[in-house]
């Protein structure tokens, strides 16, 4: 095995300092000609060097790494959300350590503690999809170290750049789409008792069952917790307990779960019974029938949450610290008429 060429082996054989070397390879420009920044480059290219991130690191106090701590990599919804933010921190240069809580809060902070102790640059932190504890957190952005929130809720983040979503409208979206099209027995699949937006999709169904002038019933509500099997389960035991046309469940995997619980019970989706998702990922799309969800962009929202980051740590300011994305709903297959409001 050959030696490993280094810096210095290129300022060598282009008769230029390491500095000079440094500065072009970082695209710092204005300190050489042209002709010996190509020079550099063309010995660059043909000795195949590539710069020890290790040594750059310590030079710098930068290791181009992103931390991005999510509590399901099974759930499509945070796939999209890492996709985004992947595909934007790679064309500024960064690689992005995935950390998976499974929702667990112990953990989570593991991750915040250990990946801000130089490791990485930044981080972004999604909900826990449980009972946030955003105490670690705010010590981190009390130390100034540059970090996002992606559906975190609680009051003590004000002051933290964040993106979130509209749950409340969402939800109460679904509800006035489905009594339009005379649905007036809507069950709900609800997320994690303690999750802040699974509270959130909660008050939303509610909200909406109120504007359109449908009482609450508290028998048509079940509690999920955003995987496909409690989806399932929670619709076996609507069916087996009360009479509904129309079903919406607080995320897309409880949503498919909900539809296979209704073809094994010998009921069909939409004819019997109306679903609707919320998400708005893939799995939708995947589902048969295409499942009607409430698509919530997962893929902008890391894209944007990984935009605002990189202007953190440029010392740039974000035009805003808050942004909720606005849902909209897709019909899909999956939701059928029964009569027209009038």
């Amino acid at each position: 095995m050959g030696k490993r060429v280094t810096i210095k082996d290129i300022a060598e054989e282009c008769h230029v300092s390491i500095t000079t070397v440094s500065r072009i390879l970082n695209n710092k420009k204005g300190y050489c000609t042209a002709e010996t920044e190509q020079k550099v480059l063309d010995a660059v290219k043909k000795a195949n060097y590539h710069p020890n991130p290790a040594a750059r690191s310590l030079v710098t106090k930068k290791t181009n790494l992103i931390g991005v701590i999510l509590p399901d990599i099974y759930n499509y919804f945070f796939q999209e959300l890492f996709q985004g933010a992947e595909d934007f921190l790679r064309e500024k240069g960064y690689s992005l350590v995935l950390c998976n809580t499974d929702g667990d809060a112990k953990r989570e902070r593991e991750f915040l503690n250990s990946l801000s102790q130089g490791v990485v640059d930044g981080i972004i932190v999604s909900t826990s999809n449980r009972e946030d504890d955003n105490s670690t957190i705010l010590e981190l952005a009390q130390n100034k170290f540059p970090i996002i929130t992606v559906e975190r809720y609680g009051e003590e983040l004000k002051d933290i750049p964040r993106i979130l979503v509209a749950n409340r409208e969402a939800e109460s979206m679904a509800v006035h789409s489905l009594y339009e099209r005379g649905h007036r027995r809507i069950a709900f699949i609800c997320g994690p008792v303690k999750a802040d937006n699974a509270k959130r999709r909660l008050e939303g169904y509610r909200l909406g069952l109120e504007e359109v002038g449908i009482p609450y019933d508290e028998a048509l509500v079940c509690r999920g917790d955003y995987k496909l099997d409690s989806g399932y389960r929670a619709t076996k035991e609507l069916l087996e307990s009360q009479e509904f046309t129309a079903l919406i469940a607080a995320n897309d995997l409880m949503a498919v779960g909900a539809v296979r619980a209704i073809q094994d019970a010998g009921k069909s989706v939409p004819d019997d019974i109306s679903v609707i998702g919320y998400d708005g990922t893939l799995l939708a799309e995947l589902s048969k029938p295409v499942l009607g969800t409430v698509i919530l962009h997962g893929y902008d929202m890391g894209k944007l949450s990984a935009e605002n980051l990189f202007k953190i740590i440029k010392g740039k300011k974000i035009a805003d610290k808050k942004v909720v994305f606005k849902p909209e709903l897709k019909l899909g297959e999956s939701i059928r008429t029964i009569q027209k409001e009038k």
